[in-house]
């Protein structure tokens, strides 16, 4: 079988495990990189040097950053060539990695998530601040893997951050503010089909921030039915088949679905469980190709 994965960050270590899994089950890989993405038409015709006559018995898509709505376009054509595409559903949510509209989904699934507040006002983060409560959490509304969060403990440190933010020309709505949940346990829960997999993540110190990219160290979980329930409900509340479900316990053994990964990283959790992850993503992803 020939398996190809379109990707626009392909040094990720997750990429580089699924080749590896790919060759060891036997079958041919082939990697389309679009990160630096271009075409050409010439006389009505379009010309994609990296996608034109692509053979392949099997399309992953996984890791797409850029030109969403081009490479869902892209993608939708390959299915309409009768090319077998797993997508972890990229067409129906356009692969937007948008934490945003993922809140908005887990609410309205009544997902229980910490308070969080949206703004295309800069100036309404005093006000939202004061109603979330400090010390709360500033970050991305689309960075992952710890990247741009930032603990905010009283009105000075909102105001530099604030001033950051403009200095560096971003927009409010790049951010989300989201209440601090001084947690005991920070779960990662990877989900691939039916497969459930727990690992709790301990941050290096001086960090609150537990994410294994960011230095984290990480240790089996053994994760009850009622959480695990939970984390496939978050997954399914943003339509996904595989992703990572961030999970914070309190002290009172409250549960908050933090986010929902929508490329969330392995390699941390085969270390956490001895399991070859690769392995049954790419199983996964054959069988459900469609």
């Amino acid at each position: 079988m020939k398996i190809a994965l379109i990707t626009t960050l392909p040094e990720l270590i997750e990429n580089k495990r699924i080749e590896e899994e790919i060759k060891n089950l036997g079958h041919e890989f082939q990697l389309v990189n679009l990160n630096d993405f271009n075409f050409l038409i010439s006389d009505s015709n379009l010309v994609l040097k990296k996608l034109t006559n692509l053979r392949a018995d099997v399309v992953i898509v996984r890791g797409i950053f850029i030109s969403l709505k081009v490479i869902c376009t892209l993608v939708s054509d390959l299915r309409e060539k009768g090319i077998k595409v797993f997508d972890n559903n990229f067409l129906n949510h356009k692969y937007s990695i948008s934490k945003t509209t993922d809140m908005i989904k887990l609410s309205l699934a009544k997902i229980p998530v910490p308070d969080t507040a949206f703004t295309r006002d800069i100036d309404d983060y005093y006000t939202l601040a004061e109603k979330i409560g400090f010390p709360l959490i500033i970050k991305s509304s689309r960075m992952g893997k710890g990247a741009n969060i930032f603990k905010i403990n009283n009105k000075e440190e909102l105001e530099k951050i604030i001033k950051d933010i403009e200095l560096e020309d971003k927009k409010a709505q790049s951010y989300l503010l989201q209440e601090f949940i001084p947690y005991v346990h920070d779960l990662r829960v990877l989900i691939i089909g039916d497969d459930i997999f727990t690992m709790k993540r301990i941050p290096k110190k001086g960090d609150f921030r537990a994410n294994f990219s960011r230095g984290g160290s990480v240790e089996l979980f053994d994760l009850d039915e009622e959480g695990k329930r939970l984390a496939l409900d978050a997954l399914h509340a943003v339509n996904m088949t595989v992703g990572g479900v961030d999970i914070l316990i309190d002290k009172n053994n409250k549960r908050y679905i933090l986010e929902v990964n929508h490329t969330a990283g392995f390699v941390g959790m085969e270390k956490a469980t001895n399991k070859n992850i690769g392995k049954l993503f790419i199983e996964h992803a054959i069988k459900e190709a469609r």
